[in-house]
Formats: structure tokens, C-alpha cells, sequence
């Protein structure tokens, strides 16, 4: 798959997970050194690679059902499982040459261009990361409410999805680690020792060392809550709205069909009204004014 390129040959650091999965099994590519490349380029170029992986995989199923054919990409079998064409995109993509271009659209504006925009598995035109909605229910509510997207590094439900799909008391876990995340983050500490026993204490000792005042758990969630408020009334002011807290049809209408979720579909619209009351937003998704006020804002 990566031939005659001796210059990665060699040793390296591998493949980062998300990246596996993004130019791994999202485009169902078993070549490691063609994933291992594709991951190269996204570091040479600057490439996100879960974008890119996702936006091949979209234009990879607008090939299958013959939405775009060899005359759009330029010669190339854009086939699910093909190593060369994976390598051969990504290198175009990042060179913004032939039918890179289209993939540097991003899936959603990719798909939307070949008039199969439920094709495109983003949230507000952020792909998503290695997680299925539909089987980690918690997820699909926090990449729906995401600021920023369909983003995995935005809330921490990943315990409780992995013990269960039933849905009550995700709502709650979604809101308060979306707070925490939102301090962890405007810290300037990086979030994953929080995955390697961390706790939310570790973190408040190295922000009371480093700034002044008193620096209790609770002013860091009221902290992360103002962020997390501030970013939402940006966004509305940016023209976003309810209609934006939402999930691709796939994964709200079709369900799983393997899987701890098989036969599930994300239960968005059971989670989200409850959300939004633990927030402190109205039926809209705005924030109240007596929230604004609580919060300073």
C-alpha cells in the first residue's frame, strides 16, 4: 500500500487509536502501514484525521451507491477496503489536488454536494469519533449538545454507557462532566489523567497552586458551567439553535444491527428535554435569565 516511500518504512510511534479507527475500520482499511501513512500525512499537512477518515468514509459510501463514479475522483476505485485508495485520497486531500479538494470539504458539505447529505455522520459539521450513539446512548446526547460538535473530549459518560443503554441518569452525567471538562480544559491541564484515577481533587490542588483565591470542586463545576453557558449563547448568536443539538438520521432512525446496541437507535429525544432542565435553558435551548444571572453572565 505504501510504495516506494522508504522514508516510512521505518520504526515510528504507531497508530493513535482514534486514528486506527477513523483510517482503520470507519473506511474498513486492515492495512496497517496504509493507516499508519494516512496518519503520517495528517501530520504533515495538519490534517484532523478523524475528519479525515470520516470524510473518506462518506465519500467512500457516495461511491458505493453510485452517487459519484471514477469521472469524479479522477480514476480512483474510491471502495471501502481499499488500502491504495486510502493512501492515494489522503495524499491528494492534503495537497488539495483532484478529488481532494471535495474531501477537504468536510463530510458534511461533501455529502450535502452530492445530494446525500444524511450521509455525513457529524454534528454542526464536526465528524464523529469512534463512538456509535446508538450503543453509548450518554455519547449521542453528548456529541448532539457539544459546542463544537460531534466532539468525544467534550463530556466523560463513557463509564456509564459501558454499563448500560437504559437512558435514565445519562442526562445528568452528560451536563456535569461537560462543567468539568469545560475548567479541566480552560486550565490548560490536559484531561486525560482523568481517565488514569485522576479525580477532579488532583486538579483543583494544581489550579489552587497556580492561581489566586480559594479553589473548592464546587467553583470549578460553576466555573465550567459559565463556560460552558458563554460558549452556548456565542453559538446562538452565531445563528445556531435547538434545530443544531441533533444527531444524522442513521443513528436517531436506523437501528444498530450488531453490538451491545443492536437493534437500539439513540433516544436523543428523551434525553435532550431533560437536559436542557438541568442546564437551566428553556424548551429552546436558550439560557434562562435567571441562570445568566446565577452564573454572572
Amino acid at each position: 500500500s505504501v510504495k516506494d516511500k522508504p522514508e516510512y518504512h521505518g520504526a515510528s510511534g504507531g497508530l493513535e487509536y482514534e486514528t486506527a479507527y477513523a483510517l482503520g475500520s470507519a473506511v474498513g482499511v486492515d492495512d496497517i502501514d496504509a493507516a499508519t501513512y494516512a496518519g503520517f500525512l495528517c501530520n504533515e499537512y495538519g490534517m484532523d484525521p478523524i475528519s479525515l477518515g470520516g470524510s473518506i468514509a462518506a465519500a467512500m459510501e457516495l461511491f458505493d451507491i453510485g452517487a459519484i463514479t471514477e469521472k469524479e475522483t479522477g480514476g480512483i476505485k474510491l471502495e471501502f477496503g481499499s488500502a491504495e485508495a486510502l493512501c492515494t485520497i489522503s495524499e491528494l486531500t492534503g495537497k488539495g489536488e483532484g478529488f481532494g479538494k471535495d474531501i477537504a470539504l468536510g463530510s458534511k458539505r461533501l455529502a450535502e454536494k452530492y445530494g446525500h447529505p444524511d450521509l455525513s455522520m457529524t454534528v454542526k459539521g464536526q465528524e464523529f469519533a469512534a463512538y456509535d450513539g446508538r450503543s453509548m446512548q450518554g455519547m449521542g446526547l453528548a456529541y448532539a449538545t457539544s459546542n463544537r460538535g460531534a466532539c468525544h473530549l467534550r463530556a466523560d459518560p463513557y463509564e456509564h454507557d459501558f454499563e448500560t443503554t437504559d437512558i435514565p441518569g445519562k442526562a445528568e452525567i452528560v451536563k456535569n462532566s461537560q462543567d468539568e471538562v469545560s475548567f479541566i480544559d480552560s486550565s490548560g491541564l490536559c484531561l486525560f489523567p482523568g481517565g488514569c484515577g485522576w479525580t477532579l481533587d488532583d486538579y483543583r490542588t494544581l489550579v489552587a497552586a497556580a492561581c489566586d483565591g480559594e479553589w473548592s470542586e464546587e467553583r470549578m463545576q460553576e466555573t465550567g458551567e459559565r463556560i460552558w453557558n458563554m460558549e452556548r449563547q456565542f453559538n446562538l448568536k452565531a445563528g445556531l439553535s435547538k434545530k443544531d443539538d441533533t444527531l444524522p438520521k442513521r443513528i436517531l432512525e436506523e437501528p444498530a444491527t450488531s453490538g451491545t446496541g443492536k437493534g437500539l437507535v439513540c433516544r436523543l429525544d428523551e434525553m435532550l428535554p431533560e437536559y436542557y432542565r438541568l442546564r437551566g435553558w428553556d424548551e429552546e435551548g436558550v439560557p434562562t435569565q435567571d441562570t445568566l444571572q446565577r452564573l454572572g453572565l
